[in-house]
Order: structure tokens, then sequence, then C-alpha cells
């Protein structure tokens, strides 16, 4: 007679793809996770497990189900007891909603590397429909950080043909929903006080040509390159 483990596999350890963590305690943490070849979320109340814990949830976390119509988790503690309680829900989770690039690449073809800045990380790419270039990947881990990636992806295909935006590569989707975008990573420097004047004038140089102000206009939001 077969094994129990024969007859009934154990289910494939959960892989991080993204999260979302509260430093101080006050917010709800957030997780994405991959269980096979489905996209789930989990959410953990504020309170619910300390920063320690929050940092690597799956040791913690009780075994989630595999085989159960369900794409998000949400983990809490009983105000009387402290016991923790978890509820499983199956709801359509908001994607981006326009679409103006031909280029469609499932977030799976992506190898997510060293964090760059908010929601923006270097990628390799195991994607065959992408060039061989060096990239970095824009994703919202959230429902509220939607419209900021949305907004700047508008920006983009205004600025497509350009020479003052990175080139676009494409939208980057997760079983058909939207959450981000794919550029190319340009290789240069950081702007220092020696490049001050060069930088003012190709900053004025935008503003006349395209007529967008950007929101952010310190030097570190610039790559000096030798072009």
């Amino acid at each position: 007679m077969p094994d129990d483990q024969t007859t009934n596999p154990l289910p494939r350890q959960p892989i991080v793809l993204s999260m979302s963590v509260d430093d101080y305690g006050s917010c709800e943490s957030l997780y994405r996770l991959l269980m096979g070849d489905q996209v789930k979320e989990i959410a953990i109340s504020a309170g619910t497990f300390d920063f320690e814990t929050l940092k690597f949830p799956l040791k913690f976390l009780p075994r989630l189900p595999d085989n159960e119509k369900w794409n998000v988790a949400h983990f809490s503690r009983d105000e009387a007891s402290s016991n923790l309680r978890i509820f499983f829900s199956n709801w359509k989770i908001p994607g981006l909603e326009h679409q103006w690039h031909h280029t469609l690449v499932d977030h799976r073809d992506l190898e997510m590397g060293e964090w760059v800045y908010k929601m923006t990380f270097k990628v390799i790419s195991h994607s065959t429909i992408l060039p061989r270039v060096n990239m970095m990947a824009k994703i919202a881990h959230s429902e509220s950080e939607l419209p900021f990636i949305e907004q700047e992806s508008s920006v983009y295909q205004l600025l497509e043909g350009t020479r003052f935006a990175l080139r676009f590569l494409g939208h980057i989707h997760e079983n058909g929903r939207i959450i981000g975008f794919l550029l190319e990573r340009m290789i240069g420097q950081s702007v220092t006080s020696i490049d001050v004047e060069d930088w003012q004038e190709a900053l004025r140089e935008f503003h006349t040509i395209t007529g967008l102000l950007l929101g952010k206009v310190d030097k570190n939001a610039f790559v000096m390159t030798r072009q």
C-alpha cells in the first residue's frame, strides 16, 4: 500500500514575489505569493505579528491550502483571546487599466534583483520577446500604489520616442492583470556639484519642449552618461 506522501503529496512551498511590510505596526502588511502556477495575496492586519516576524512570515504562518479557490488570505488577532484568525476570500484584484504599449510580459519570466528605489527593482528577463538590455521593473505591490504606476506609465507614453525618458519595454502582467511596467536601465553616474549647470540646463529644456513638470527635481533623480 503506498504511503500517505505518495497518495497525497504536500503542496509546493510558496515563493514570495513581493512584500510591503509596515515598519511601525500601524498599517496592514501585504505579500504576493506564487503557489504552484497561481498568484495569491496575504494581508496581515496591524498588530498581528511583530516586525521581525513580518519580515519572514512564511516561517510562522500555518500551511496555506493550495487546492481551494481563494486568492487573498487575511490574518488578524481576536481582540478578546489574541488567537490568530484566518479568513480566505476570492475577489477580483484590480490592476492597471491603461495598456498603451504592444508588449505584455508575464511576471514569471522576470527574475527580481537589487532594489533601486520605491516600487522599482533591477530585473533579469527570461522572456523571448524582450531585447537583451539592462532593465528594471516598476511594480505595484498593493492597490494603493496602482494610481502612481498608472500615472507614471501615462507619462512614459507621452515621452515615447523622445530623448527625455528611459525606453519603455512593455507592461508586466500577472494572470492577465497589469501590475507594472519594464524600462531599459541606463548605466551612468549620479549628478555631482560639477554637473549642476548641465543638469539645470537639461531640466529647462525638458520643461520647455514637453510642457511637463517633474515632481522630483533633486540631483539624485538624474543619471549622467557620456552621451
